[in-house]
């Protein structure tokens, strides 16, 4: 079992620019609340004390240029640099242990030109589908390497929205020579399917050249969405009500229960956004909760593990 978070980079709050920017919609909640510009500087050490709390594993994203304005390595545009420093300096230093680094692709927003270093107008996720493996090798190459360029050892990689979904082959193919000629990698992961399917596991999607490249799956979709918008404060009855949608209190019941009984690995997402709720940090109170019960209750049928650990166990054969 993984827990896999998509979308955190240091201090924006990334959704806000994808809702105002991408969808051209206005940054409120349908209840008039303004999406926050920003993550408490905070919410990570409380991130951190959650995960080594419940011993949770698994892979953490970080966007390298959100929304293309600066990147984590040189700075963020508008942003006290020691901001950004001390965010990433938190990040390699408490979650190493517990979680694999990935890019999120460069900007998890619109497209890079990487000739001229400018933003398309269009997004990744877009420009993504219409590519093959000699344009999408430099572009994670690119990713990587701003990653690498702040410290960080990146063991896989993360689609923004569902990137390379169409030409998943020569994606897989991409990441494979991307790791390796910025890390000298010959195994890598990525994550871009929730796949609800029973049964569904992680599985290898290239080998070629000496490299192999593993796709981590999900087998649920972020179940706190609704923390951004619908849910102004939090309480222990909510946090007593979401929690139950991954697993009851007795391990009986919920999609982790019924993806174990499937034959899954019961694998989970949540995004940054959802995690923080809109500064409620709903999300995070959720994932305490299920993480304690999925340690209590689902003792001796699941483990911890962090994607780079499933990818080595998938990439040496058959697994029971």
């Amino acid at each position: 079992m993984s827990f896999l978070v998509d979308d955190p980079t240091p201090v924006h709050h990334l959704y806000r620019y994808h809702v105002a920017d991408i969808h051209g919609e206005k940054p409120f909640t349908p209840d008039g609340r303004e999406l926050v510009k920003e993550v408490d500087d905070g919410f990570l050490d409380r991130f951190c004390e959650v995960v080594e709390r419940r011993g949770i594993r698994g892979k953490f994203s970080i966007v390298p240029s959100p929304m293309g304005r600066g990147d984590v390595a040189r700075g963020l545009d508008g942003v006290e640099p020691g901001r950004v420093t001390r965010w990433m300096d938190t990040a390699k230093r408490r979650l190493s242990p517990w979680m694999d680094f990935s890019p999120e692709m460069i900007t998890h927003h619109w497209a890079v030109d990487l000739a001229t270093g400018k933003l398309l107008k269009e997004s990744e996720h877009d420009w993504s589908q219409k590519q093959d493996r000699r344009t999408l090798e430099p572009y994670i190459a690119r990713a990587l390497s701003l990653l690498r360029d702040a410290g960080v050892d990146a063991t896989g990689v993360t689609s923004p929205w569902m990137f390379g979904e169409s030409v998943e082959t020569e994606y897989a193919a991409a990441i494979a020579g991307a790791q390796g000629s910025v890390y000298g990698r010959k195994l890598s992961w990525y994550f871009l399917h929730v796949d609800e399917t029973p049964g569904a596991r992680p599985k290898v999607m290239h080998r070629e050249g000496g490299r192999t490249v593993v796709h981590v799956p999900v087998v649920t979709d972020d179940l706190l969405w609704g923390t951004i918008h619908e849910h102004a404060r939090s309480s222990p009855e909510l946090v007593e009500r979401l929690a139950g949608q991954y697993l009851s209190a007795d391990g009986r019941d919920g999609v982790l229960r019924r993806a174990l009984d499937a034959g899954s690995w019961p694998s989970f997402v949540c995004h940054w956004q959802t995690l923080y709720s809109n500064g409620a940090e709903t999300g995070l109170a959720v994932l305490d909760e299920v993480a304690r019960r999925v340690n209590e209750a689902l003792q001796g049928e699941v483990r911890w593990t962090m994607c780079s650990e499933t990818a080595t166990m998938i990439a040496k054969g058959p697994v029971a």
